[in-house]
């Protein structure tokens, strides 16, 4: 087939036929010289990089593969020393973007072992004959100049280059690049410091791309981040030294802040830790200058808490290190403790405890916390004192609950019979100390089913003796809100006690319970219900911390409703018999040392009440003087009189005429309790019947509700 004369394809292949083998000698580039003046002008290059784009051009097509310089000296049949003179038309055709670098081997300027190719877009034009579309060269961003580094980068950790050809590549890249703002602000912090430079490229790049370009080196129970192999050998156990212990020039000047994350593994059943650095927000500003606003990030700027619990897992990372001596140890985390002390959490901490062991079980114990982790008794004592003397004098004050800090309130022990598993938890102490205003959200709080809402309470209409109606009607007024806080300021100025303590006692059924609950209805209170069978355990110890966490979660609950703007919510303790009962001779059996314990205990918070007390009992005569004194309201209920007795059957049954209704009250001495269980069964008669009950039917009812009666015949043995 005839070639097409005069087109770039069929001159570029005329002129790769004449320069194959030629050894580019002067009488060959004569003879097609006006065949590489019209290539070169369609190219817009010089003669020289005209040549180099012929041979790549044939050798791409006829082998289909990357051209390198090796292969431009063969097809020439040219020293290959004397083509690296050319190296230049490599880079001016690279520039143009009529070549590109399709197989990278080496990462120097000028690389004579890269492979390189045409674009299809470049090819197509040439032989379609349409002229080639030019763009101008890039420029060399930032970003381009840290991908370069992290090409040289990924060379020298692949072992293509040693140390000092790295060094000698990233110096070259940095001259070339030297009015960049990246390089020009790192040279004139570290003029003289390559490590140091390389270490912030480094970070510049994780920085850049959000993520470090290779993974770390795994060490025994952590990663160490992996810039550490792009400094000099020599100096790397000396640098990690200093970065340790916090003396290092790049940690000295907060350009690097340290950075802890647990990689999903384990090493000798603990997490193991990913310890990297990152740019601090001065560091990004300093270094980046214009153009930090581009990698600077929200999260950048931490906040004090977030500050604290990056200290806290850095804390635990020390406290938890098994590859040091004790010693060193505490040495690590006094020192780390000193870093951190301008810190409120870490400020307040070291005013309030005065032993530094304490305070520094207390950090891993909160970094347990907020991370949502249990903290193991054992295994936490075990970090700070291996099985040592101190080990079992502290494990046993904990277990006895001696210990300082759960005695000063930091700490609560959940124990368990198997000791190896018996757990600590912060208090709301320690919650507020670090989160401030925002502790309510880390709170375990109240469980719901503990707490009635307003809204679930039904309003019902109650009946009393006018000297009851008259206290109710004193109580009522006293518990609102304004009237409350008046009264409360008044007896603070005065000091004198500011809670309210109500006892409400009489007989079963005359409603002392509902009574509290229309309280919380009218004056708009939350009611904190105690289930005093909740209050009492099994074990040596826990019912007194049952009561104490009882008022624990009571003030925490005055707190949330006080910062909702809501009134403050009842405590009630119902049917407290059992709670407030004269306290026992010590002697008289072995449960009479925790009841009475539980006494004091309840005596003491009633002391310091800030809230609203309220008490239901039907044993009264059996109350402790020392109870009686704290109760502000004392409301004894008596069973309802026949006029009250008629009031409550009119409110609560409409198919029974008045006449009736005023015989029941009269012939049934009942309880507003026990007239609500023959309503109840009407109800029910009703359903199942379907109709309304009759006179007689109430009657029947009324006469089976007491189990007492003339004509009952026990059953059993009696005395």
């Amino acid at each position: 087939m005839p070639r097409r004369k005069n087109t770039i394809l069929s001159q570029i292949i005329n002129a790769s036929e004449k320069i194959e083998g030629s050894k580019l000698e002067k009488s060959v580039i004569e003879s097609i010289r006006p065949q590489l003046t019209s290539i070169a002008n369609y190219l817009t290059c010089d003669e020289m990089s005209t040549i180099f784009f012929i041979v790549i051009f044939v050798i791409l097509n006829q082998n289909q593969t990357v051209v390198n310089m090796h292969d431009i000296a063969n097809f020439l049949d040219y020293s290959f020393l004397h083509i690296l003179e050319y190296r230049s038309k490599i880079t001016l055709l690279e520039n143009k973007g009529l070549i590109f670098m399709k197989k990278r081997t080496n990462v120097s300027s000028h690389p004579e072992n890269n492979g390189y190719g045409i674009g299809g877009a470049v090819l197509n034009n040439i032989i379609d004959g349409d002229p080639i579309v030019f763009y101008e060269q890039e420029e060399m961003t930032t970003e381009n100049i840290l991908n370069e580094i992290q090409a040289i980068e990924e060379c020298f950790w692949d072992d293509g280059m040693d140390f000092c050809e790295y060094k000698r590549q990233v110096c070259n890249l940095e001259n070339q690049n030297a009015q960049n703002v990246m390089i020009k602000s790192i040279k004139k912090l570290f003029p003289d410091d390559f490590d140091t430079r390389s270490f912030l490229y480094f970070y510049c790049f994780s920085t850049v791309n959000n993520s470090e370009p290779f993974e770390n080196e795994a060490r025994r129970g952590f990663q160490q981040s992996s810039a550490f192999r792009f400094i000099s050998g020599s100096k790397r156990y000396n640098r990690a030294k200093s970065l340790s212990d916090d003396t290092d020039v790049l940690l000295v000047q907060n350009l690097l802040e340290r950075t802890f994350e647990e990689t999903g593994n384990y090493y000798n059943g603990k997490p193991c830790i990913k310890i990297s650095y990152k740019l601090t927000p001065g560091a990004i500003k300093k270094i980046f200058k214009n153009e930090a606003q581009n990698y600077l990030k929200e999260e950048d700027i931490l906040s004090e808490t977030e500050k604290t619990i990056n200290a806290l897992n850095e804390f635990g990372y020390a406290y938890e290190d098994r590859n040091v001596t004790r010693a060193t140890k505490e040495v690590n985390l006094r020192r780390l403790e000193k870093k951190r002390r301008t810190l409120p959490f870490f400020k307040q901490i070291c005013n309030i405890i005065q032993y530094e062991s304490y305070r520094f079980f207390l950090y891993d114990c909160t970094k347990d916390f907020t991370k949502g982790e249990i903290t193991n008794t054992c295994s936490t004592l075990n970090d700070l004192y291996g099985h040592s003397q101190t080990y079992f004098k502290e494990l046993r004050a904990l277990l006895d609950e001696k210990h300082y800090l759960v005695e000063n309130g930091f700490l609560e022990v959940n124990k368990n019979e198997v000791v190896e598993r018996t757990t600590l938890t912060v208090t709301d102490k320690v919650i507020d100390l670090l989160y401030g205003k925002n502790s309510e959200l880390y709170k375990k709080g109240v469980s719901g089913k503990d707490i009635i809402q307003t809204e679930k309470i039904k309003e019902k209409q109650l009946f009393y003796s006018p000297e009851v109606q008259k206290q109710i009607d004193m109580l009522e007024e006293s518990l609102n809100q304004q009237n409350l806080v008046a009264m409360q300021e008044r007896l603070a100025k005065k000091g004198l006690c500011k809670g309210i303590a109500v006892i409400l006692y009489g007989a079963p059924g005359t409603g002392k319970t509902e009574t509290v609950y229309q309280l919380a209805k009218k004056t708009n209170r939350k009611i904190l219900h105690v289930d005093i069978a909740d209050s009492k355990s099994c074990w040596f110890g826990e019912s007194e911390k049952l009561i104490k966490k009882i008022f624990t979660n009571y003030k925490s609950l005055c707190k949330t409703c006080k910062s909702h703007n809501e009134n403050t919510p009842i405590l009630l303790f119902n049917e407290a018999d059992a709670l407030i009962q004269k306290r026992r001779d010590l002697d008289s059996n072995s449960c009479a040392t925790t009841e009475n314990a539980i006494q004091n205990i309840l005596l003491e918070e009633m002391e310091k009440l800030e809230g609203i007390m309220i008490a239901t009992t039907n044993l009264c005569n059996n109350m402790d003087k020392a109870f009686e004194r704290r109760f502000l309201f004392k409301i004894k209920y008596e069973r309802p009189s026949l006029q009250a007795r008629k009031k409550i059957w009119q409110s609560k049954i409409n198919c029974i005429d008045d006449e009736h209704l005023e015989k029941l009250a009269l012939e049934f001495d009942f309880s507003g309790g026990e007239i609500d269980n023959i309503v109840r069964k009407c109800e029910m008669n009703e359903i199942i019947k379907g109709h309304e009950p009759s006179y007689e039917e109430v009657v029947e009812l009324c006469q089976n509700e007491r189990l007492e009666s003339e004509n009952c015949h026990r059953v059993g043995f009696c005395a």
